[in-house]
């Protein structure tokens, strides 16, 4: 595992995790509104991921596990899931708040398709209703972003790298959300994969997925799995 990537992404999230009567960041009264009415592509999940989700199993940001759990008996929903992306900088965004209408069980945004060719930040938030009220929560992101060095620091988790970042999410989300900068395309390791949702509730697991990709910058990306 990646152990500086997992305090970059670990630590972004902690900084921006301050909940305050206005949290700016993604919260915005106003969005242009993004739906998605195809069903998603099919997603390959990773064996460990897929246990954790199901709640078999709970890897932490270092890969360990919790002792397996049964769940034969419950039933796997397929849910909502929003996602914003708003300008911290004037004109990163070709709108300035976004929000994205994914169909049950999410889907995949193309990042090139809504922002600029400018240097700057914008921040990056979710929605996931079935977490209220859940018994069980998860949230875990699976890298599709190559390792590179950008001056001092290493940007990407490398290739299928599973890291839970459940606690960390969820204090985040009640702040301004995740910030990531688009200064030599900092912003694709950071978010170049998939965020897997999943909560549990009277049986019932269910699950959603949101993935970033961009077909520009293909040579930032692993391989297919």
């Amino acid at each position: 595992m990646n152990q500086p990537f997992v305090l970059f992404i670990l630590g972004a999230l902690v900084a921006l995790s301050g909940c305050s009567k206005d949290p700016g960041g993604y919260h915005r009264e106003e969005y242009k509104v993004v739906k998605f009415e195809d069903v998603p592509p099919d997603l390959k999940i990773p064996t460990k991921a897929w246990e954790a989700l199901s709640f078999q199993a709970a890897p932490d940001a270092h890969g360990a596990e919790s002792e397996k759990a049964d769940t034969s008996n419950k039933e796997i929903v397929f849910s909502d899931v929003t996602v914003f992306l708003v300008d911290k900088n004037p004109g990163i965004l070709k709108e300035e708040a976004i929000k994205f209408e994914l169909p049950r069980g999410g889907g995949e945004i193309d990042l090139s398709q809504y922002l600029n060719d400018r240097q700057g930040s914008f921040y990056v938030g979710f929605e996931f209703p079935a977490f209220t009220e859940a018994t069980q929560s998860k949230v875990l992101f699976v890298s599709r972003a190559r390792k590179r060095r950008l001056g001092d620091i290493i940007y990407g988790a490398g290739c299928n790298q599973i890291l839970d970042i459940t606690n960390k999410y969820n204090l985040a989300m009640k702040g301004e959300g995740l910030k990531v900068n688009t200064t030599r395309e900092r912003h694709i390791s950071v978010l170049g994969g998939t965020f897997l949702f999943s909560a549990e509730k009277a049986g019932t697991i269910y699950v959603a997925q949101v993935s970033f990709v961009d077909p520009t910058h293909k040579n930032l990306f692993c391989e297919a799995p």
